[in-house]
């Protein structure tokens, strides 16, 4: 039996635990702020103190259960304990499960935006329901002048006209991650897909990335595991990330 500490996002907390609660091995999880994904130094930073207070012993791999989030993983090193992550973009491959299911959905539909109980549950007042461009929380409070000053029919129409909803974004997804009752989030994902005149759809989530994280399951082809005295970087290959050797060239690299 292992013991991973795994560092968490909270938009994945409930997927997280419950799979921790089931794995055959121990796993402490420490769970971060959500909010911290949009300032990726912040978040990077944040991270790597959490691995530099892990002490030598104190656990047999840190699990990073983040993607690439921006660039906010990228730069992160393993001191004395290796650490593992998966090879992904951020968390809706996560939510996902699989790469080539976020790739599919990409090519699809590129204008997605996305929600879920785990990460609206958490959100804090101001903040954007859902996981997309952070210009939607000033549309929304452009969208909440004009209602206060013209009306909701006259705000509605002023905003299609100005073509605010649609100029980055034309479809909602709500993922059912299979956890807790989130039929009101659904609904409120589904209100404000329709106040925009974006197409709604509901998507099962898939734990399968997020299950061979926690039970140790690691193919080098979905995670990269980053030997201690190595960094995190973003790789040109379709691996995504690599890890490379402190104070060594780009080649002295695992891909």
């Amino acid at each position: 039996m292992k013991h991973t500490i795994a560092l968490t996002c909270e938009a994945l907390a409930r997927s997280i635990y419950a799979l921790a609660a089931d794995s055959p091995h121990t796993v402490s999880i420490r769970l971060f702020h959500q909010g911290l994904h949009n300032t990726p130094s912040k978040l990077r930073h944040t991270l790597q103190d959490a691995v530099d207070a892990v002490q030598p012993g104190d656990c047999d791999a840190i699990l990073l259960v983040y993607g690439m989030c921006g660039t906010s993983t990228l730069g992160i090193t393993a001191r004395h304990t290796p650490l593992v992550i998966p090879r992904a973009h951020d968390c809706i491959t996560l939510y996902l499960g699989s790469r080539q299911r976020y790739q599919a959905e990409f090519d699809t539909h590129p204008g997605t935006y996305w929600y879920s109980l785990d990460y609206m549950e958490r959100n804090k007042p101001g903040s954007n329901m859902g996981l997309g461009a952070s210009s939607l929380d000033k549309i929304d409070g452009v969208y909440e002048q004009y209602v206060e000053k013209y009306g909701q029919d006259n705000a509605d129409y002023l905003m299609e006209v100005m073509g605010e909803w649609s100029q980055h974004y034309n479809r909602a997804v709500y993922i059912d991650m299979g956890s807790g009752n989130g039929r009101q989030y659904e609904e409120m994902a589904q209100e404000q897909a329709q106040r925009r005149g974006w197409l709604f759809e509901r998507k099962q989530g898939d734990r399968r990335l997020l299950k061979m994280l926690i039970n140790g399951e690691w193919p080098e082809d979905e995670f990269l595991v980053v030997p201690p005295g190595y960094t995190i970087q973003q790789s040109g290959s379709d691996g995504l990330v690599k890890a490379v050797k402190n104070g060594a060239t780009n080649e002295a690299s695992h891909e």
